[in-house]
Parts: C-alpha cells; sequence; structure tokens
C-alpha cells in the first residue's frame, strides 16, 4: 500500500471519531437539560410570527408526513386551550448554539387551527402516531418521546393530548 494514503486514513478516522464524540455529547447534553426546546421555540415564534401572543402557548415537537415522496417535516406545535399552530421548523441542536429556524424547503410554513375546529382525535394501534381531523382534513403526527434537542417532552406531550381532548368535550357540548 503507498505511504501517501495513510494521512487520509488517519484524517478520515479522526473525522469519524469526532463526529461520533459530538453525537453522544448532544445526547448527553439534552437529556440533561430541560425547558431549552421551549424557549427557543418561543423565540422563534416572536421572532418570525410577531402578530401571535405567546404569552400561554406551550409548544411540543412531532414529525409530520409532508408530501407524497414520504418526506417527513419537524412540526413544532404551538397551543393554548383556544388556538394551534403548526410550523415546519428545522431544529439545529449544537449545545450552546441551539436554534430553531424556518424550514425553507418545506411546502408548508406555517398553519393555523382554532381549537373549536378539532373534529376527532385519536391514536393509532401502536400509539405512535396521532391523528387529528380538522375542518375534514386528517393531520398524522409522529410522537416522539424526545425532541430534537434530546429533551425529555413526555410531559409536554401528554399535556398536548389532554388539551385536545378539553377541546373535543367542548367542541361536542357547544356542538360545533
Amino acid at each position: 500500500m503507498d505511504q501517501s494514503i495513510f494521512p487520509f486514513i488517519l484524517i478520515f478516522i479522526a473525522m469519524i471519531v469526532i463526529a461520533f464524540s459530538l453525537i453522544f455529547y448532544v445526547r448527553r447534553k439534552g437529556k440533561n437539560s430541560k425547558g431549552v426546546y421551549t424557549a427557543k421555540a418561543m423565540e422563534f415564534i416572536t421572532k418570525k410570527y410577531p402578530s401571535i401572543d405567546t404569552s400561554n402557548i406551550k409548544c411540543v415537537e412531532f414529525w409530520i408526513s409532508g408530501g407524497a415522496l414520504g418526506k417527513t417535516d419537524v412540526a413544532l406545535v404551538a397551543y393554548n386551550d383556544e388556538d394551534m399552530y403548526l410550523f415546519s421548523v428545522l431544529p439545529q441542536p449544537i449545545p450552546g448554539f441551539y436554534r430553531i429556524i424556518s424550514n425553507e424547503e418545506s411546502d408548508w410554513d406555517m398553519v393555523y387551527y382554532p381549537m373549536t375546529s378539532i373534529e376527532q382525535a385519536g391514536f393509532d394501534e401502536k400509539k405512535k402516531h396521532f391523528f387529528l381531523v380538522i375542518k375534514g382534513e386528517s393531520i398524522k403526527l409522529k410522537i416522539r418521546k424526545r425532541n430534537t434537542f434530546q429533551e425529555d417532552q413526555q410531559e409536554e406531550i401528554n399535556d398536548f393530548f389532554a388539551t385536545i381532548s378539553q377541546a373535543l368535550q367542548k367542541n361536542t357540548a357547544l356542538n360545533v
């Protein structure tokens, strides 16, 4: 073997070690943090959509199917008792430089639904997906235990499901 290839092999191995070290660092850092994703999500919403009142908004992250080719987008769901917003975002989970930016490659940017427009909601058989039927349109959200910043978001997911359940009960009581 030619000796001029050894430096390239060593550089390649070093790059792999650095990449995996960064991945493990991000996972460990995320597991020990809480609330960073929500803070960055609120920052994103107030910068990009200043007309949205974020005083009582809660955030959770899902994956949503974006097109016919099976492309999946990260969906930031911001909600309260009256409103629900879906944003197509690209979270950047680098510790110290956490950011959430808009997904420019997505077919959609932001969708608003009043909670009164939710007709049905439920889980699939394996409880990996959550379905919403809003104005006759079905939305399939993939449930993720951890958000992109590797924070455990189970508490936020449970709160989202409880809010949707309350909205459905309110809608049936009002015959909406």
